[in-house]
């Protein structure tokens, strides 16, 4: 059976009430791997029943690479006004620049694809849903290797960092999960209540980097200066914010070989090579074994 996502070819989809039109499907997105837009489009068709619920009620923050991965890329928040009149936004205003954006809302295949064909290669999404962007659900730590550091022996330091958080979370009663960015390092994630705001979530995240700081100061660190860091994993808590975003499980990342974002379990995280594990022609085999192993995290179904 071909486990791989195929390509699609350009053209006008009808997806329930909606049509999508698809075009310039053969541009090549990944020359180092020869994989084109149809490529990217196609994976995404086939990833959607696993990713969309990450992205249920999310507002989203486009990373567009219209001509591929070798050419020029930039980020967009707000949906104009040449947007289908079907597919949502969320209006989010900006404290600090006293900015409205309107940040698009993936309710189905049909918006999802509409946004990739734009070019949207990557899709970064709110930690906090419409109905509360002021209280986080979902928590995230970012773990990457250092800078300083390169290749297997980087990445052991950021799964070792992994590991003594799980250890620190657990010991606080919770159960947090963990993925491949997709490039260089690995997410962890875990549910949250919406009882605490941005602030207090990021504060109870600050005092828990600092016990770990502490503990394994030639390990890790929260020195926010590039040049202090060393050969140290950087704890960052300034992620939870409103307007921080994160790369939920499943979307594409603009590497040359057209990595993608994947749950694993701790049990198999130590025989993980790197951060880039995974890519779109091995993906779909992988969740058609394992299911949705971030299902925990997404909210529940309107």
């Amino acid at each position: 059976m071909n486990l791989s996502p195929g390509t699609l070819d350009g053209g006008t989809l009808r997806l329930g009430s909606k049509m999508v039109q698809l075009t310039h499907t053969d541009k090549v997105y990944f020359p180092t791997v020869g994989l084109t837009k149809g490529d990217v489009l196609a994976y995404y068709r086939a990833v959607a029943p696993y990713l969309l619920p990450h992205l249920h009620e999310r507002p989203v923050v486009m990373e567009r690479w219209p001509d591929g991965v070798e050419e020029g890329s930039f980020y967009q928040k707000d949906a104009p006004s040449y947007f289908p009149g079907w597919l949502r936004t969320h209006a989010v205003r900006y404290q600090h620049s006293g900015k409205t954006d309107h940040h698009p809302l993936v309710d189905d295949i049909a918006d999802l694809l509409y946004l990739v064909n734009l070019g949207t290669l990557t899709l970064h999404t709110f930690l906090s849903l419409t109905s509360d962007l002021e209280h986080p659900d979902i928590l995230v730590i970012d773990v990457d290797p250092p800078e300083a550091a390169s290749g297997a022996a980087g990445f052991k330091q950021a799964v070792d960092t992994a590991f003594l958080l799980r250890d620190e979370l657990t010991s606080l009663g919770l159960d947090p999960l963990v993925k491949t960015s997709g490039k260089r390092g690995l997410h962890l994630a875990l549910p949250l209540d919406g009882s605490l705001d941005y602030q207090q979530a990021r504060d109870t995240l600050a005092q828990l980097f600092d016990r770990l700081v502490a503990r394994h100061p030639d390990l890790m660190t929260r020195d926010i200066r590039k040049a202090k860091r060393g050969d140290r994993v950087y704890l960052d808590a300034l992620r939870m914010a409103l307007g921080a975003t994160v790369v939920p499980a499943y979307v594409v990342r603009p590497t040359s070989t057209a990595t993608v974002s994947m749950p694993v379990t701790w049990e198999e995280l130590p025989g993980i090579e790197s951060g880039a594990a995974f890519d779109i022609t091995n993906a779909l085999k992988r969740l058609r074994a394992t299911g949705d192993l971030w299902a925990p995290l997404a909210p529940p179904a309107r």
